[in-house]
């Protein structure tokens, strides 16, 4: 078994491209704000866990400030920024949102505006920067539309439509557009991770009634709370597509030695169909060395002689000792990377919180 002994010994993995990462947040933070509700934030507390409010404690109009802020900000960083008439009107109608829904509805039309200017700006920047701004507002939608179904507390139909077949073949077609400009085991853990989420849904269709019927009696923090493992989830996936949290960071010192046995697995998988060459090659090797043994002189004769024809075409002992190793060595960097992605995906998935399977039992080690 090929495993490498120290992770310094490993080439460093590629990580996200700092536009496209940074038009993924964008995206992201875009479309949470278009979702935030600024009656379900209310007055800050009179007291709170620190000695100053923070971001989760702030008031209507402070927080809609400050996510405005941080937008314009990443929006800077990414290279299409908000000029200054845009930030001030965007400003005067956070202040406003907080008063009355009327003002709340004018502020997510402004912004629903600027979504679509961002979008054509990234769009005519650079194609890799929009494809993951579009990414980041598909991501950050998957939990702000459970909080805001199309239809009236219609929560468990709205999970159905989140990943339907089509949203989530969009998203994996966004995916492998940006795969050389993102971490790949990011991308493959996403990836199957929106496959997993689509046919356990899919296994397990939301409620057509009754559970909607249910949801009625449920106030906005309550569903927060009842869907909390996907809004965990997809704070996972923009962790992960944006470099801000390494997939590896994911798992602890003893998930990360099931790593070989998930290597064993693996290697077992791929090659057992092979089985049947061990004794062959074992014969072949057998009859080469019991030849070499009888006939010395003619296998040191010959032997001289294709090391005579190696030379002549570059081919030498050291080279082809390196070659092996090199082989081996990229061979055993593939099957490890695989094993350890396998194990990030199960420990980073957590849809069996939100949509148990009835009577299952978890794999004996």
């Amino acid at each position: 078994m090929v495993t490498p002994a120290k992770s310094e010994s490993l080439p460093p993995r590629r990580a996200a491209q700092a536009g496209v990462a940074t038009a993924i947040e964008l995206g992201w933070r875009v479309a949470a704000l278009h979702a935030l509700s600024p009656s379900a934030l209310g007055q800050p507390p009179a007291d709170c866990d620190g000695l100053l409010l923070n971001r989760r404690s702030l008031g209507a109009v402070d927080r809609l400030e400050l996510e405005l802020r941080a937008i314009a900000g990443v929006a800077a960083r990414v290279e299409v920024p908000l000029d200054d008439e845009e930030q001030e009107a965007l400003a005067g109608l956070a202040s406003a949102a907080a008063a009355s829904p009327e003002g709340e509805q004018r502020l997510r039309d402004a912004l629903a505006d600027r979504h679509l200017s961002l979008a054509k700006r990234l769009w005519a920047q650079d194609e890799a920067r929009g494809r993951a701004y579009e990414l980041g507002n598909f991501v950050s939608d998957t939990w702000n539309r459970l909080l805001h179904p199309r239809k009236p507390h219609a929560h468990a139909a709205e999970l159905g439509e989140i990943f339907a077949r089509d949203r989530v073949a969009r998203m994996k077609v966004l995916l492998d557009d940006l795969q050389t400009r993102l971490d790949p085991a990011a991308v493959h853990v996403v990836a199957t991770h929106l496959d997993a989420w689509r046919d356990r849904v899919a296994q397990q269709p939301p409620g057509d009634g009754d559970g909607d019927r249910a949801a009625t009696a449920l106030s906005l923090a309550q569903v927060a709370e009842a869907y909390e493992p996907l809004e965990r989830q997809t704070i996972i996936w923009r962790q992960m597509l944006t470099g801000d949290k390494e997939p590896e960071a994911y798992i602890n010192h003893a998930r990360r030695a099931q790593a070989r046995d998930e290597l064993l697995r693996e290697m077992w998988r791929r090659y057992r169909r092979f089985w049947w060459l061990l004794p062959i090659v074992a014969v072949v090797g057998g009859a080469i060395g019991l030849l070499l043994v009888r006939e010395r002189t003619a296998a040191a004769g010959v032997i001289g002689t294709l090391t005579a024809v190696g030379g002549m075409v570059g081919v030498t002992r050291a080279s082809l000792i390196a070659s092996a190793r090199r082989g081996l060595q990229d061979w055993g960097e593939l099957m490890w990377n695989r094993a350890l992605a396998a194990v990030i995906c199960r420990e980073t998935l957590v849809v069996d919180e939100l949509l148990p399977v009835a009577g299952e039992q978890r794999p004996r080690r």
